[in-house]
């Protein structure tokens, strides 16, 4: 039997608690809420709905954005100009670039107290799609402790910050790239009680690799005959194994979206002390 976790079920009370904290931030402190999106992959089908997505989201809790659609070669001016907006609280560059060796040093460009993402060196935050991840586990009770936890992908939204953030709090996850043999991963997925995908590989994990009652956060994404897709074979939603696992819409991307929002209300909140 197949349970769906849906970050979007858990989103509406962390959503009205952020929309008072934003009227209360407009009326007692005369403060208004400002993110700024810059992308330079107008191309990715995938970032063109996550950037549609964090609008509405800004939209139905009163914070105001402004999206920027660049080439790859002006960002680095864009970056260093809202850096110095004092208007602006806080800053996403839209991953992955069409040139990803750049990612470092442009990240290095926004600075801690606008890092929304909290992806930069010194970030004040929590990474928010490793933030959110935590969120949905925690909401759907589902335990850490003594369980095997398998994250696929090293990547630097997911994989990365997600293996520091466990570490941190006392587990130790198995991270594995999702480069290694398909004989290999299936084994490891096999022995899992919790499997995190970021691998952005649609359909890596399969039906047969699986057993019954594990966990299974899908968190990649990718392009397959134009439509969005996960890691997850969409046949497993099908199958007749107990397994929790993320829904195909409204999973993972609802409680990021809300991780952002808390991200700038936390950045907003330690700029006002």
């Amino acid at each position: 039997m197949i349970k769906l976790l849906k970050g979007s079920d858990l989103v509406e009370y962390i959503s009205e608690r952020q929309a008072k904290q934003v009227r209360a931030l407009r009326q007692s402190k005369d403060t208004r809420p400002k993110l700024v999106i810059i992308s330079a992959n107008p191309n990715s089908k995938a970032i063109q709905t996550y950037i549609k997505l964090k609008i509405k989201r800004a939209e139905e809790l009163g914070v105001e954005t402004d999206v920027f659609e660049l080439d790859q070669k002006e960002v680095k001016s864009k970056l260093k100009e809202i850096a110095k907006d004092s208007s602006v609280h806080g800053m996403i560059l839209q991953l992955p670039l069409k040139d990803p060796e750049q990612t470092e040093e442009l990240l290095s460009l926004i600075p801690p107290e606008k890092d929304v993402d909290g992806l930069t060196k010194n970030t004040m935050v929590q990474p928010a799609t490793a933030q959110a991840i935590m969120w949905l586990l925690a909401g759907y009770n589902i335990e850490l402790k003594q369980k095997t936890i398998l994250i696929i992908g090293k990547g630097r939204l997911v994989g990365a910050p997600l293996t520091e953030l466990l570490e941190a709090q006392g587990h130790a996850p198995i991270s594995v790239d999702d480069s290694i043999s398909n004989q290999e991963l299936g084994l490891k997925i096999k022995n899992a009680d919790i499997i995190i995908s970021a691998a952005g590989s649609p359909g890596l994990i399969k039906e047969e690799m699986l057993k019954d009652g594990q966990v299974i956060v899908d968190c990649g994404t990718s392009e397959s005959n134009g439509k969005i897709v996960g890691d997850l074979d969409p046949r497993v939603y099908e199958s007749k194994l107990s397994l929790k696992i993320t829904s195909q819409l409204g999973g993972i991307g609802p409680l990021t979206i809300s991780s952002l929002f808390e991200n700038l209300l936390q950045l907003i909140d330690k700029r006002t002390v």
